[in-house]
């Protein structure tokens, strides 16, 4: 079982700036509303605390830490939403690798726990529809960051 203290500060920072990635990469997968975008990440942090029962210590340090009031350094986000999305998702990519090669055994709880929180995202908010007609709780835009996230995590949707 690894912790902070098992990785370079830099490679942490990554690591435990992911979960808020792939929440963030759905969002970019659809743009809604300024109160949609803030339920999203609102279903994010709630996914992260949740890790707290996890069976690997890499979420569940990263879910304490978060709880305790510890907020991750996100890196710099490109400003046009699909190139901002591609660097979340690159970067939940790169994350999940540093964890591979200091933590095989808790690669696929992380993995999944990345995915978690981009669903519990994707659910958080209402989109489309007009006056209540056609309203989705995962925009098709979600559905596909979703799977982009799944594909670049090597899991299956």
């Amino acid at each position: 079982m690894a912790t902070d203290k098992d990785f370079v500060a830099a490679d942490w920072q990554r690591i435990e700036a992911a979960p808020f990635m792939a929440g963030l990469a759905v969002s970019y997968g659809d743009l809604s509303s300024k109160v949609g975008i803030a339920d999203e990440a609102h279903a994010s942090g709630k996914a992260v605390k949740a890790g707290s029962s996890s069976a690997s210590e890499i979420v569940r340090t990263i879910a304490v830490r978060f709880a305790q009031g510890q907020r991750p350094t996100l890196p710099p986000i490109p400003n046009k939403p699909a190139e901002a999305q591609a660097a979340l998702l690159d970067g939940c990519k790169t994350a999940l690798a540093l964890v591979v090669g200091k933590a095989p055994g808790e690669a696929n709880d992380y993995a999944r726990f990345l995915l978690d929180v981009a669903r519990a995202a994707a659910s958080a908010a209402r989109e489309g529809g007009f006056i209540g007609v056609g309203i989705k709780k995962v925009s098709e835009g979600e559905e596909m960051a979703l799977a982009s996230l799944a594909l670049a995590l090597g899991l299956p949707e």
